[in-house]
């Protein structure tokens, strides 16, 4: 099903039927949020508007994210105000144009990298506390009282209340119409929510907040109509720049002073600019991420060069500084949204709206908006990953609740350097004692990750620029069987990677990647007991085996104590199998099959026939010591194969070789060639004819074993051995 969806991302079209409505709902959200993030800069009302435009129209089909959703940041705001009123507005505009030069640079130059070393507590921690934040924010405008603008993410308000002070003072000028209005439009969320609405193509392209907007905009209009006193008005709607034409709308526009391009203060204001910016965008840019239903991941350094290109599009027009938004970013996600058209759709309806109809967008109440808010901002902070970092331990959950607190209390920013400051003294905690790393092999396309004793977030650069630059096709082996610590922001990387390799058609084997934190002991490979054997089946034994042979082939092993087995084994031995191979110095099947001491019987001879002496050992080891099934192993290369072929006459390796002439002297009659032994193609088929004919001659040479085998009580089967991968391939089920 995800790599359906994958394959139809080119295909714009596939995705519409997701996209559109999310783009929609994306569009109401981040309108009144424009308007107010320019309100808090002391900029033009429009100059948001421009930033939401050209983010859409611009950024999201240049951007990497799928479902990042750039705009005005509530996070500068209180840069840009400063900026504004030191620089004035339009020198401010070259600064912003001069800091997407910037991010272009830091992109060019690779400092997208730096995002890898944000930890996962942190950024859980700022879209909790940006949930928080919006669920605080919104409240009074569920109740009728919106003298705060929307956008305004800081602790001490414009209005001069605090998030927790206003929720006090905004009961004298509670409206019951916009509560009636907000809890309707609550219901209709979370109906639209509901398993049994969403069976139905029509709501599917329509969405819930769309329907939650109209039912808004219908209860209020049928007010005006029927009761006016109860309506609400201007203060409780959405307000827009009104333009009656082009010509209006041309005027809105605002050019950069270039005439400043001297000044020293447009360059550190641009610097600010640049850092603060690509250092939020980075941040969503994870939080976004890990958001994604699909674990896309989001080139971080081409992000920075498109935000870069955005800056400089929406300053030349007269626009904010834009970052990717995590509320924004957040809500397109839980639309719904497949692809980035959905950001496009955003930015197209923002620009034909407030240029063709922004009368209509008046009559949206903002008790509505807050509405849809709410659910958003209770999605973002979810009660579940509280629970999930405060598992993580309290190096996780301390900077998780340091950042959301930081950023209730403070801002956006601050609360971000909080939490940072607070992960690195965590992380400093965490690994005092020593530095750690993991080692790395490569094997053909195979790449084998053998993870250290300890396993800090300080390797989760390294490990995920190595699962990222991984070709499809390839193979991955991540043992963690020597780990006894892992911290949780490299386990969280190593499980998204589990589900994200079949997207990429990677062969992953992840070996005891067992949780997070300290982790016990990985247990010791036993010996097989009486009780242990004997409820065994041959099929079972079979599978035993084929899981130890990808274990060898994965250069992984049980994890064995000798001493411990040879304890163990002492008193008595219940091995599961007996398997009949060649001598051959590249065949030891213990080593091939991942057994150890007391598992299996071996027997090996060249050429792996049978004699006597061979039968009367298998005969012990089924009816007197229990085993369960018979192997006869041949391999590729064979030495004694191709001896036989050239029919090599050597005392009595003679003797030997002759009882592989039955094989070679099939192979000859089924494809009319004579065998020699530079005929590989040939030479492996009288191999595999040995092996089949040796299992016949088991069967027909031992009345016991053939007895035990059509009882069930044992099986027999065979199977070659290809030194070249390692791998052992049996010809068919059990006999």
């Amino acid at each position: 099903m995800l790599d359906k969806h994958l394959a139809n991302q080119s295909n714009v079209f596939a995705n519409l039927k997701d996209d559109v409505p999310a783009g929609i709902a994306v569009f109401l959200v981040a309108l009144p949020l424009s308007l107010g993030i320019a309100l808090a800069s002391g900029a033009p009302l429009f100059s948001g508007l421009i930033t939401g435009i050209v983010s859409g129209l611009l950024v999201a089909p240049l951007s990497g994210s799928s479902l990042g959703i750039s705009g005005a940041a509530a996070g500068l705001a209180v840069i840009v105000l400063s900026s504004i009123q030191e620089l004035g507005f339009h020198a401010f505009l070259l600064a912003a144009v001069i800091a997407g030069c910037l991010q272009i640079l830091m992109g060019l130059i690779k400092a997208g990298a730096i995002s890898y070393y944000f930890p996962s507590s942190v950024i859980n921690g700022m879209v909790a506390g940006i949930g928080v934040i919006l669920f605080l924010k919104q409240i009074p405008h569920a109740i009728g009282y919106d003298r705060d603008f929307e956008g305004d993410f800081r602790f001490v308000q414009s209005d001069n209340y605090s998030s927790f002070s206003e929720l006090q003072h905004m009961l004298a000028f509670a409206s019951p119409t916009a509560m009636f209005i907000a809890f309707i439009s609550l219901g209709i969320l979370v109906i639209w929510e509901q398993p049994f609405i969403k069976r139905y193509r029509f709501f599917q392209w329509f969405p819930g907040v769309l329907s939650t907007i109209i039912a808004a905009i219908t209860i209020n209009q049928l007010l005006l109509e029927y009761a006016p006193d109860l309506a609400l008005s201007n203060g409780h709607l959405v307000t827009l720049p009104i333009m009656d034409n082009l010509g209006d709308f041309i005027s809105q526009l605002n050019a950069p002073d270039f005439g400043a391009v001297t000044r020293p203060d447009v360059y550190l204001v641009a610097a600010t600019l640049a850092i603060v910016a690509s250092l939020e965008t980075l941040v969503a840019v994870e939080a976004v991420d890990k958001l994604d239903p699909y674990k896309r991941t989001t080139p971080a350094n081409r992000e920075l060069i498109v935000q870069g290109l955005g800056n400089i599009g929406a300053a030349l027009l007269g626009g904010l500084p834009m970052t990717q938004v995590i509320v924004r970013s957040s809500f397109n996600v839980q639309s719904g949204a497949k692809t980035n058209a959905s950001g496009f759709i955003h930015g197209v309806l923002l620009l034909l709206t407030v240029v063709l109809i922004p009368e209509a967008l008046h009559k949206i109440p903002l008790a509505c908006l807050a509405a849809i808010l709410l659910v958003v901002s209770y999605k973002m902070a979810r009660p579940r990953i509280f629970k999930t970092m405060y598992q993580a331990g309290a190096y996780h959950f301390i900077p998780f609740c340091a950042t959301i607190l930081g950023m209730v209390l403070t801002d956006i920013l601050q609360g971000l350097a909080i939490g940072l400051t607070i992960a690195l003294v965590s992380i400093l905690l965490e690994n005092h004692k020593s530095s750690f790393y993991f080692q790395k092999m490569h094997i053909g396309n195979k790449t084998i990750l053998r993870l250290s004793e300890h396993v800090s977030f300080l390797n989760k650069a390294n490990i995920r620029q190595t699962l990222e630059t991984l070709p499809a096709h390839s193979q991955v082996v991540i043992d963690a069987t020597r780990s006894k610590y892992i911290d949780y922001d490299v386990y969280e990387m190593l499980e998204n990677f589990r589900q994200e390799a079949p997207l990429k058609h990677i062969g992953l084997t992840l070996q005891n990647l067992r949780g997070y934190g300290s982790l016990p002991p990985v247990t010791n490979a036993r010996p097989q007991t009486y009780d242990s054997q004997q409820s065994l089946t041959p099929a079972k034994v079979l599978e035993i085996l084929k899981e130890g042979n990808e274990h060898f082939v994965n250069n992984l092993e049980s994890n064995r104590n000798l001493l411990e087995q040879v304890n163990d084994t002492r008193q008595g031995q219940f091995p599961i199998a007996i398997i009949l191979s060649c001598m051959d110095s590249r065949t030891s099947v213990e080593l091939i099959f991942d057994q150890g001491l007391g598992d299996i019987f071996s027997t090996r001879v060249a050429g792996n026939v049978i004699n006597d002496d061979i039968l009367g050992s298998m005969e012990f080891a089924c009816k007197i010591a229990g085993s369960k099934l018979i192997v006869v192993l041949g391999h590729s290369h064979c030495g004694a194969i191709k001896g036989a072929c050239n029919h090599v006459q050597l005392d009595h390796l003679t003797v030997l070789l002759d009882k592989i002439q039955p094989a070679v002297q099939a192979v000859e009659a089924e494809t009319g060639n004579t065998a020699n032994a530079e005929n590989y193609g040939l030479v492996q088929q009288v191999a595999d004819k040995n092996v089949l004919l040796t299992v016949a001659e088991i069967k027909n040479r031992s009345p016991l074993l053939n007895a035990m085998l059509a009882s069930g009580e044992i099986g027999i089967v065979g199977g070659m051995y290809f030194i070249e991968t390692g791998k052992v391939q049996f010809y068919s089920e059990i006999a």
